[in-house]
């Protein structure tokens, strides 16, 4: 088995339940022949480069999944059968892709956590911050003497 990446476009002038449809549809498709789906992003409507058979947007859908190399032939011939789906691409997403990916989002969570603990250490700084400036006061910046105040 390996891992997989398609892309489609699914037709604009479909209602929301259809599109749905086509995406359920897709999804079925795969796990009915062995497959699993890894992830499924329905992105939205989106507007177009060029036109594709007269159409100016498009609905994209991301799906990642991990199917036999068979498949893929049969997934490629139902999207150009396909009057719904105006566009489509499947990628092949190699080990060294995917061993990055997961080393990027590893550093991702690790980078979110640090800043977290960051965050939270410099707010507690913060707050001993504002009871040291209540005790301070540069020197030559106190206030001065008068003579007013030397008389009382």
């Amino acid at each position: 088995m390996r891992t997989y990446e398609a892309l489609y476009i699914i037709a604009p002038n479909m209602d929301d339940d259809a599109i749905q449809a086509v995406v359920k549809g897709v999804e079925t498709l795969i796990t009915s022949n062995g497959g699993t789906i890894v992830r499924s992003e329905l992105w939205g409507r989106r507007k177009l480069a060029y036109e594709i058979k007269k159409h100016g947007e498009g609905v994209y859908v991301l799906v990642r999944f991990t199917a036999d190399p068979e498949f893929v032939k049969r997934l490629d011939t139902y999207f150009k059968l396909s009057e719904m789906i105006i566009r489509a691409l499947v990628l092949l997403l190699d080990e060294r892709t995917l061993k990055l990916e997961e080393e990027q989002t590893r550093r991702r969570e690790e980078e979110a956590r640090l800043a977290a603990t960051r965050t939270r250490n410099e707010g507690d700084e913060d707050e001993d911050d504002e009871d040291e400036d209540d005790d301070y006061m540069p020197a030559g910046r106190g206030r001065r003497r008068s003579r007013r105040d030397d008389d009382d």
